[in-house]
């Protein structure tokens, strides 16, 4: 039979259902024809369709490499944006721009900017096209999405339901305002365009996807499980969403169906970094550590990591990927993780670091660096300010091997015995006279502190708490309640304090950057009562008896998800159930022990 005719008949084979069948035949046809380049870019879309993305993926290289296809490319990127490799996706669409102005590419490349924060280069794109055609939806959906992303909800929603004007159906925008809504804590008018984008496209997994993810962080986990389960069935090969099941067995605390899922999607996608993530979380919670830092580094690859990290692709390259850290002649930097609580919990381990390398260079946060160095006196010239190394090229090319700080677990963390049961901060004494003078008119009372709220982050909203959340502590005798929130708060604040509460500000403290003194006030309480926020790391660190209001299962990080009301990071920390808070079922009499 001749070839072409071959081909296209297994191609009509796939599409009317005989999938993994006719895509064995075509591959065998492909061993014989490895010269053939469009036998090999249509075996690579069908790859494509069967979530075979490193094979497809191998594939379409070679087509660029060899002839600069312009569709391998177009597939390429889009495999990227699914795999949230937006850096790479917009690395080849600049690569097709350079050979040639496609429109559909061009507003891809907004798209791409948009999820790397480039906030700008996508609104001047979609401005460009705007400008031509108002009614461009494509635009205006990724003008939308620009807007949610800076916060700007109203004129997100205003875009949206304008593109529903023009097009009822759109699925893009019915998800969209599902998410602002949700985000916004408007979980009705949330679902409604969810189940309306459900009931246009049944038969969509990323519609199913979508509305199961609503569920879950709802907290109607057996709703989720049902609509992730269908999406599997569309898509019986797509690891995304085993992962997304995981994470909801996860919440409920099945953690060997959460571990089941996992593995089925590593199996599918062996180098994906969230399913590595999620596994590792499951593992970490287990007490499992040698299982769970062995998938942690998988946080790595993710582009909410890599968004949060400067010079990643040039740390990268002098990342140390040992199993085992030994003292040689070899010179280390250490850089910090995404925000400053997490380098606070993993400066604990600095310590074990600093006694074990002789050659190290460790870069913070210039508000934590005299905390640093003072809790590690014989090591203080090791500690510099974040950027010292890593932005100077000439001081960086001396540097032989680059460590993240939250990927020393796996050297120093390897069971519960590793962790010290001690604080490992010191405060500066000067300070800390300091604030007990201007804490002299407060005598006679018990020192509480608080903070409700976390920012600049995924999560953020699912941790914080309001204000008024805490209106009973203000009724307990003989205490002075202190405020200890950063952040834009002050109005909350006003607001709260008119209705005969006495949140106190501790005078000219700024505690957003004044990390010293902050923590001269943290240890001159009697107990903190907090949500998790750095400031609630900076509490453990120091020692002080803290009371830490966890979120939800899906918002909770590893070091707060344990089995029970301890952490092993923080001796004086002492976890409570959210709901419990705020349904007043928590005896705060009896924690605070007054």
């Amino acid at each position: 039979m001749n070839l072409n005719l071959q081909i296209n008949n297994l191609l009509k084979k796939f599409e009317s259902g005989n999938k993994l069948k006719s895509y064995k035949e075509l591959e065998k046809i492909f061993k014989k024809n490895k010269e053939n380049n469009l036998l090999r870019y249509n075996l690579a879309v069908i790859q494509q369709k069967l979530n075979l993305n490193k094979e497809a993926k191998l594939n379409y290289n070679y087509l660029i490499k060899v002839e600069k296809n312009i569709k391998a490319m177009i597939n390429l990127y889009n495999i990227y944006f699914l795999e949230e490799k937006y850096y790479d996706a917009l690395k080849v669409i600049e690569d097709i721009l350079e050979i040639q102005q496609f429109e559909n590419v061009h507003k891809d490349k907004a798209f791409a900017n948009l999820k790397l924060n480039n906030i700008k280069i996508s609104r001047k794109i979609c401005d460009y096209y705007l400008g031509k055609n108002n009614k461009d939806v494509v635009c205006l959906n990724i003008l939308g999405q620009c807007f949610f992303a800076e916060g700007s909800f109203d004129s997100s929603i205003k875009i949206f339901k304008n593109v529903l004007s023009i097009d009822p159906n759109n699925l893009s925008a019915l998800n969209s305002l599902g998410r602002i809504y949700h985000e916004k804590r408007d979980t009705e008018k949330a679902e409604i365009f969810f189940l309306e984008a459900l009931r246009i496209k049944g038969d969509s997994y990323h519609v199913i996807n979508n509305i199961a993810g609503f569920y879950r962080e709802e907290g109607k986990s057996n709703k989720a499980i049902k609509y992730y389960s269908k999406a599997i069935t569309l898509n019986p090969n797509n690891p995304y969403i085993y992962n997304n099941l995981s994470k909801t067995y996860f919440d409920l605390n099945k953690h060997e169906d959460a571990k089941k899922n996992s593995f089925k999607a590593l199996d599918l996608k062996p180098e994906d970094g969230d399913v590595q993530k999620t596994l590792s979380f499951i593992f970490l919670k287990d007490h499992d550590y040698e299982n769970g830092w062995k998938y942690f580094d998988g946080r790595l690859k993710l582009n909410e990591f890599i968004r949060k990290n400067e010079n990643v692709e040039k740390l990268n390259k002098k990342l140390f990927r040992k199993n085992v850290l030994e003292n040689s002649k070899s010179k280390f930097l250490v850089v910090r993780e995404q925000g400053v609580g997490d380098e606070i919990l993993y400066g604990s381990m600095y310590g074990d670091l600093l006694r074990n390398i002789d050659n190290i260079i460790i870069e913070c946060d210039p508000r934590l660096l005299n905390l640093f160095k003072r809790s590690f006196p014989k090591y203080s010239n090791n500690f510099v300010k974040l950027g010292s190394i890593s932005n100077e090229d000439y001081k960086f090319e001396k540097i032989d091997y680059v460590l993240y700080a939250g990927s020393l677990g796996k050297y120093f963390r390897k069971n519960l015995k590793n962790f010290i049961n001690v604080p490992y901060l010191k405060v500066d004494e000067k300070k800390y006279k300091e604030i007990q003078n201007k804490l002299l008119k407060y005598k006679n009372k018990n020192n509480i502190g608080i903070s409700w709220k976390s920012f600049n982050n995924r999560y953020s909203s699912d941790k914080s708490l309001d204000l008024d959340n805490f209106e009973n502590l203000f009724r307990l005798p003989n205490c002075n309640v202190f405020n200890l929130q950063y952040g834009n708060v002050l109005d909350e604040i006003n607001k709260f304090n008119s209705k005969k509460n006495k949140l106190l500000n501790v005078k000219d403290l700024d505690l957003n950057n004044d990390f010293e003194s902050i923590a001269s006030l943290l240890k001159s309480l009697d107990i903190f009562i907090t949500i998790s926020n750095s400031t609630a790391h900076l509490a453990g660190s120091l020692g002080v008896k803290t009371l830490l209001i966890k979120p939800d299962n899906y918002a909770l990080f590893h070091y707060w998800n344990q089995k029970n009301n301890k952490t092993p990071w923080y001796n004086s920390v002492e976890l409570i159930d959210r709901q419990s808070f705020l349904n007043g079922s928590i005896n705060l009499q009896r924690y605070l022990n007054l």
